[in-house]
């Protein structure tokens, strides 16, 4: 409610200087605005409301007074640009003169026609040292140019090219006469005010805004759900966004290809996401969105093998910090129960991967040629006693493959590489003349080990039934006994 004693106060003729001060700060614009038509009113107050009421400035009685003892002053110049009831041959004058705060007052008066705001765009002012010009000196003033409502877009796109991003191009995307190739391109950076400036332009068109509602910041879904031209597409990502049920196969489909990581993320974790959008994200360049693919309840052995095939790529192609983070991924994957003999055999190009190499070795769908080929690439001089082991234990493991891993080792110094022996000794795929060898050896401990192997010749049974060892011998008798 307007205070009529203030008013009255800054409309009267005899207040004073000092009132009249107090009153320019009033919270009430009427009041401020009777301040600034009082000719009572100092122009250093005046040079300060003129931003807010350039018109009652220049409708002062005082104004007149002004300009007719010093024309060039820069209070008057700067309240004539300001002001709407200046003549367009007076903001043509004003236009030329090199000062700042008078130029970016011309380009925001909405009487400034279009050519003259096209001439100080096309040849610019120098009203900064050359010797510390920046792309950023024009700013304001280009700034100011777009937010004249006497703009064109042709302009718009032209000055799209000039300035700074922060400022000129954030006033174009807000501008209601932003091309629509402009607000495209705007829509596709990475920047909050950026996008907060387009989802503000009450023209954004129903596409730009399904673009908006997908991202992360609540400010910008919230501008985008009450912008009058907001679709149900929109609404719907933005309720997928915000973990509403309800969202539609056909829109998990389309968010799978957006340009955003974070999106698509929601998408490869959704428990309604297909197999088939799992195998394409399963792909996808950012490894957290490919490794939710592969977690999603919903994959099928192809989505696992799409991702073995991406973590294989990426961690040849990587030597940073993301590789150990790719290789734990490909660990957990080997251990997977839905793991495919493809996606082992993928893993396995990982020869340098010695935790992977390991799950894969201790896996029970692993293939006898896997296995070989693991064995193959192990030499002796860096031996990985749990990869010999699992490799040793593994009943797919084939007889040449147990063969080769034998020396392998046997050569071992490593305090734990009986159990790898064991395992080998014990395997039913050991070849026969192996299982002669360790029948003769002089550890004992194996001697007993190979007579309960369940494919032992009864020859070397019968041999062994005679050995100078009481336990070897009676464990012999006994496998003798078994297969009579």
């Amino acid at each position: 409610m307007l205070d009529d004693n203030d008013f009255a106060l800054a409309s009267a003729d005899d207040t004073s200087v000092v009132v009249l001060e107090e009153l320019s700060l009033h919270p009430q614009p009427e009041v401020r605005e009777a301040v600034a038509r009082n000719p009572n009113t100092p122009t250093e107050v005046l040079l300060k409301l003129g931003k807010e009421f350039p018109d009652a400035i220049t409708a002062n009685p005082i104004f007149n007074l002004l300009l007719l003892e010093n024309p060039e002053s820069h209070f008057v110049r700067l309240s004539l640009a300001r002001s709407t009831t200046t003549s367009e041959r007076a903001i043509a004058q004003l236009s030329k003169i090199e000062d700042e705060e008078i130029l970016c007052a011309v380009a925001r008066n909405p009487k400034t026609p279009l050519h003259i705001l096209e001439q100080l765009v096309e040849n610019p002012p120098r009203f900064w040292d050359d010797e510390n010009a920046d792309e950023s000196d024009l700013d304001d003033l280009f700034t100011a140019i777009v937010q004249n409502p006497n703009t064109s877009e042709s302009l718009l796109l032209q000055l799209a090219e000039c300035g700074s991003f922060y400022v000129v191009k954030i006033a174009i995307a807000e501008n209601p006469k932003a091309p629509l190739s402009l607000l495209n391109q705007f829509a596709d950076w990475r920047n909050f005010r950026m996008h907060k400036a387009i989802a503000r332009n009450p023209q954004a068109p129903s596409a730009i805004l399904e673009k908006l509602a997908g991202e992360n910041e609540k400010e910008i879904r919230d501008l985008v759900k009450n912008h009058p031209n907001v679709s149900e597409t929109a609404i719907a990502i933005i309720n997928f966004m915000e973990g509403k049920p309800g969202t539609s196969i056909d829109l998990l489909e389309q968010l799978a290809s957006d340009r955003r990581a974070s999106v698509r993320l929601l998408v490869a974790a959704h428990p309604s996401t297909s197999a088939k959008v799992l195998e394409k994200l399963a792909q996808d360049t950012d490894e957290y969105v490919s490794f939710k693919a592969a977690s999603n309840p919903n994959a099928t052995s192809t989505v696992l093998e799409f991702f073995a095939e991406f973590l294989v790529k990426q961690i040849q192609r990587l030597s940073s910090s993301n590789e150990i983070m790719l290789r734990q991924r490909a660990v957990q994957l080997a251990r997977s129960s839905d793991i495919t003999p493809k996606v082992l055999e993928t893993l396995s190009q990982m020869k340098n991967d010695y935790h992977v190499l390991t799950e894969i070795a201790s896996s029970l769908k692993t293939p006898p040629t896997i296995l070989l080929a693991i064995i193959n690439d192990q030499g002796s001089a860096h031996v990985h006693i749990e990869l010999f082991i699992n490799l040793a234990e593994n009943p797919n493991t084939p007889s040449d493959g147990l063969e080769k891993l034998y020396p392998k080792v046997n050569q071992s110094q490593h305090e734990c590489k009986g159990s790898a022996l064991d395992a080998i000794v014990t395997h039913p795929n050991t070849p026969v003349h192996l299982l002669e060898q360790f029948a003769v050896d002089s550890d004992r401990y194996l001697r007993r080990k190979v007579a309960t192997n369940v494919n032992i010749p009864i020859s070397i049974l019968e041999r062994l039934s005679n050995d100078s060892d009481y336990r070897v011998s009676t464990i012999a008798k006994q496998a003798l006994k078994e297969r009579a």
